[in-house]
């Protein structure tokens, strides 16, 4: 490897993730040092995650490799939206959507291999209220649930599972969906914007989403009985929610969203603002180069 695989970085979150995510990213941490061709950092905070990403692609490194979730993924990309650095992603977190999407190998000596002979592609981001968003952002049940997560000792399925085991009660909302080509208006238990199509742990929100097209779906869960939660939990594990009888979708560039009172935001699973009445999403197309492996 020549010098210029030390434009590559690789940077670790190392409080993503659960137990075992975290001694996956130390065994990492050791594989990429005694390689000795690419720069590794740890850091210790999202400011600091966030200010390293953009001194390194003020640098022109070629690819910066994203060591964690979603949450980290999030924080990466939103430094290199519109840069010639490039975004690698080393699954290390605990559901790991936007991975999953792209078909990333959980495990990461096979990621790592990614940074050998990437296959490059050009990504759209999107925007909710201006902030950043990568895979799925939204308001409502998702929304409340990563807000509790968030307080929660233990990471991964299980932690997530606990937490929405606790926080059964769907707390409906009247909303109004709006985009260029129609609108929906009810009352809704959540409603998700997509670029991705999983949450994580191939919970799939929306199986057809792609992020390349130029578009974002909502994907809108209309109220139901309590009692459907294992069905429509079925269908999220089996990607096929498409058919549930409770969801409805509609997919365009740009969205208003209007509703009642103040509803918590999630911007790729982690608990984000607090937002009120009305909001603003769009896609911004091919805003990012993401490194991938066939």
């Amino acid at each position: 490897m020549g010098n210029a695989d030390k434009k590559i970085a690789f940077l670790i979150n190392p409080a993503s993730g659960n137990a075992s995510a975290r001694k996956k990213g130390r065994e990492m941490a050791k594989a990429v040092r005694s390689m000795n061709s690419y720069s590794l950092y740890e850091t210790k905070s999202p400011e600091e995650l966030i200010a390293l990403t953009a001194e390194l692609a003020q640098k022109n490194y070629r690819a910066i490799f994203a060591c964690g979730g979603d949450g980290t993924l999030n924080l990466v990309s939103s430094q290199l939206t519109g840069t010639e650095t490039a975004m690698g992603i080393i699954p290390l977190g605990s559901g790991n959507g936007y991975a999953r999407h792209h078909r990333i190998s959980m495990q990461w000596e096979e990621a790592i291999k990614v940074a050998e002979s990437p296959i490059v592609s050009l990504r759209d981001t999107a925007l909710f209220n201006g902030f950043h968003f990568l895979n799925i952002a939204g308001v409502g049940y998702t929304a409340k649930i990563s807000h509790e997560f968030k307080r929660e000792e233990h990471r991964g399925l299980k932690g997530y599972m606990k937490t929405v085991f606790k926080n059964l009660k769907m707390d409906a909302f009247n909303t109004r969906v709006t985009n260029e080509h129609g609108q929906w208006e009810g009352k809704a238990w959540m409603v998700d914007f997509c670029n991705g199509s999983q949450w994580g742990n191939n919970f799939r929100v929306d199986p057809a989403a792609r992020d390349d097209d130029g578009a974002i779906s909502a994907v809108i869960f209309r109220k139901a009985n309590p009692a459907k939660i294992p069905v429509i939990g079925f269908r999220l594990a089996s990607g096929s929610i498409h058919k549930s009888s409770y969801v409805y979708r509609i997919s365009g560039s740009k969205f208003t969203m209007e509703f009642e009172g103040k509803r918590p935001l999630h911007l790729d699973g982690e608990a984000a603002a607090i937002i009120e009445k009305t909001a603003e999403i769009e896609v911004v197309s091919k805003s990012l180069i993401v490194w991938t492996r066939g």
